[in-house]
């Protein structure tokens, strides 16, 4: 018989486990302890529990690991990328983002992507299977363990992927990163990056959770859109912006747009007239990137003048705007350069 992947149970389903198991409820709150708090990689290190429930568990579940295949730092911020093997072999990536005040991993949700991004490096190998909650929180284990003198504060749902595409492993991982017995990182510490999934939007909303919430908007035109992040056809502007209404309305919480500034296509000071008319009151602050040189996609960053017109145009409009510092890119760790070095890897 298959043994249960125990780090894909919940709390209450590690419970109901562990009673048919034959142990008591609160041995749960033990065994969570281990798995995520101590990042117990078997059942033989449990102490507390009594040795015939170590060796009844260890019949009974798997302890999911990843293997790493490869890593690069960056020799400007810090930022250190993995490249982790999952147990079918199938690879994904994840990304450390050390600063002084905080440290963030970003985190993959699924094996590959459908949604065909034009300025995402992981478009065009196309999507293979979503992640289990397991192996997403065996991303967090990973570089918790390789970097050991770091208290992670903050978790950002942005590597490869559709979160809101595998919304249930997604809420369940989550729930257990949130869990005061587990990992213990406060929900408003972690961020859900979206492409524009409206059901998986509105369910979201009516979860009661107090996640942040990233929506990849990156302009203000439907056409214009509908080239860079092809969703847009099936959940257009039209459409989105009012969800997005909904949502903070409903949830009181404030939603960040991001918006990768990419020359010639979507960087102009009308670009940013267009964008701040279609943000008119929303709850929101805007995150500005310049676009990664993505050799396969061809795409050129604005000029320094051109990000500072487009950015005080928005202030100007009364639209709260951050521009963001790239980080990684000397090691293809940047936004919409993950994927890149799974098959430069597995390659060489």
């Amino acid at each position: 018989m298959d043994k249960t992947d125990i780090k894909n149970l919940s709390k209450d389903g590690l419970v109901s486990a562990l009673k048919s198991a034959g142990a008591e409820a609160y041995r749960a709150k033990q065994v969570f302890r281990w798995l995520y708090a101590s990042g117990a990689r078997s059942f033989d290190g449990m102490s507390d529990l009594p040795d015939g429930l170590r060796h009844k568990l260890k019949g009974i579940f798997h302890i999911t690991r990843l293997t790493m295949l490869d890593s690069r730092k960056s020799k400007a911020d810090g930022t250190t990328k993995y490249l982790l093997k999952l147990e079918d072999a199938n690879a994904i990536e994840a990304v450390f983002l050390p600063e002084e005040d905080r440290a963030s991993v970003c985190l993959s949700t699924q094996v590959g992507c459908r949604f065909a991004c034009a300025f995402c490096a992981s478009a065009p190998f196309g999507f293979i299977r979503n992640l289990k909650a397991s192996e997403i929180l065996d991303e967090v284990l990973f570089v918790r363990a390789d970097n050991p003198r770091a208290r992670i504060t903050n978790l950002v749902f942005m590597g490869i992927g559709e979160p809101l595409d595998n919304y249930d492993n997604l809420l369940k991982a989550i729930r257990i990163l949130n869990d005061p017995d587990a990992f213990n990182i406060g929900a408003r510490r972690m961020t859900i990056s979206t492409c524009g999934i409206i059901p998986g939007m509105k369910k979201l909303e009516r979860e009661a959770l107090q996640v942040e919430l990233s929506v990849s908007l990156h302009s203000a035109d439907e056409e214009v859109r509908s080239k860079l992040v092809p969703i847009n056809n099936k959940y257009p502007l039209k459409e989105l912006i009012p969800a997005c209404r909904e949502y903070t309305g409903n949830t009181g919480r404030v939603i960040t747009f991001e918006y990768i500034l990419i020359k010639g296509a979507n960087a102009s000071r009308g670009d940013a007239l267009k964008l701040a008319k279609l943000l008119k009151g929303i709850n929101c602050k805007v995150n500005t990137i310049a676009c990664n040189k993505v050799s396969m996609k061809g795409y050129a960053e604005p000029s320094s003048a051109d990000i500072r017109v487009f950015v005080r145009t928005l202030r100007d409009n009364g639209i709260n705007v951050n521009h963001r510092k790239p980080r990684g890119e000397d090691i293809d760790a940047g936004c919409g350069q993950l994927r890149i070095s799974r098959y430069r890897t597995l390659s060489e």
